[in-house]
């Protein structure tokens, strides 16, 4: 199975150049064969929507997912017979609470599932955001996958209870650059405490309040680092994997730029 990963720069925003860019992206991934598109963190707003909406004084516009504006990326899914791991914020219909949430698009271009973040940190360009309660893997054509966001797999209890409902592989989207605040060793210790393979999709861009430009896109396997790629262009990265055997098939990422 070949997956590919969405190295994109999106945290600025807007959303509709975002849609125009992931779409492009999908598109190219497919064509060079993917099964299965990982984007980053909220990557149809962007990451820091909420402070350039405080900026501008606008309201916050965050829907009921998905949303009409999300038709053209599942029609893409159904299209091209991929699954999309589709990074967004989302309105809980019944609560009227916004979550940092994953929206698991199948070939068909239904919604598999979705997961929302349990470590949103409630302030700066996450205080709109509550916490994810559930942490239930989503059953996928090929396999059970766990989904994490960011900061989720900064504690490894959160793949070892996904290992244990069934999961095959922990699937992360992130915002997360190196530094002070960044993931460390968290990325092998998830893999090493659920003896799962951790699949980590981030994001580029020199952005106005975080810098993306050195954060690692990653496959982690056996509790280590097993492909890694950082740069400030924006590409899709590729890599296959024998899902009946649990191994990682590629030595590098296959990186086309965009």
């Amino acid at each position: 199975m070949r997956v590919a990963f969405l190295h994109l720069d999106l945290s600025g925003g807007p959303e509709a150049r975002n849609l125009e860019l992931l779409h492009q992206a999908i598109d190219l991934a497919a064509q060079q064969g993917a099964k299965w598109v990982v984007t980053p963190e909220t990557a149809v707003q962007g990451y820091f929507f909420k402070l350039k909406a405080e900026a501008a004084r606008e309201p916050l516009n965050i829907p009921v997912q998905p949303c009409p504006g999300l038709d053209g990326i599942r029609c893409l899914a159904a299209k091209r017979g991929l699954t999309v791991f589709l990074g967004c914020a989302e309105q809980d219909e019944a609560t009227g609470n916004y979550f940092n949430s994953c929206l698991v698009i199948g070939p068909g271009g239904e919604i598999l599932g979705r997961h929302r973040k349990l470590r949103a940190h409630g302030t700066g360009a996450e205080g709109w955001a509550a916490r994810g309660k559930q942490l239930e893997p989503v059953d996928c054509r090929e396999m059970k996958a766990g989904v994490l966001v960011c900061a989720d797999l900064w504690y490894p209890e959160h793949a070892q209870v996904l290992q244990a409902k069934g999961a095959r592989v922990i699937v992360a989207l992130a915002a997360w650059p190196p530094g002070k605040c960044g993931p460390g060793d968290s990325w092998e210790q998830a893999s090493a405490a659920s003896g799962l393979p951790v699949w980590v999709c981030n994001q580029t861009g020199n952005g106005e309040h975080l810098d993306f430009s050195q954060a690692t896109s990653a496959v982690a396997a056996e509790g280590r680092l097993q492909l890694t790629y950082k740069g400030l262009a924006p590409a899709v990265l590729l890599f296959d994997w024998d899902e009946s055997e649990q191994r990682l098939l590629s030595s590098e990422f296959t990186v086309v730029k965009l």
